[in-house]
């Protein structure tokens, strides 16, 4: 996500997880990023951020993680979309 650094903190216990990101320059107008569980199933969404929720230090709950086994990042435009359209940027 650009110069920027994003981690993820997460408990199977609590099925959810904590996304921190530092330094992600926002997404281009017209544009939010869309966070996507990616599990047996394929991608699921996790949520968008537009260019005025993407600030210095970010920070975005995801709950019912279930058996995700990774975080994937795309550029989606307007408010998202059911399914990732974009490259996956990480």
């Amino acid at each position: 996500l650009g110069p920027g650094q994003a981690t993820v903190m997460f408990s199977r216990d609590r099925d959810a997880a904590v996304l921190v990101m530092n330094n992600v320059p926002p997404p281009s107008n017209g544009t939010v990023y869309q966070m996507w569980l990616i599990g047996a199933n394929g991608p699921r969404s996790a949520g968008t951020m537009g260019s005025t929720a993407v600030q210095p230090t970010t920070t975005a709950t995801m709950n019912e993680i279930g058996n995700c086994r990774a975080l994937a990042f795309t550029v989606e435009p307007g408010a998202g979309s059911p399914q990732p359209t974009g490259t996956i940027l990480a």
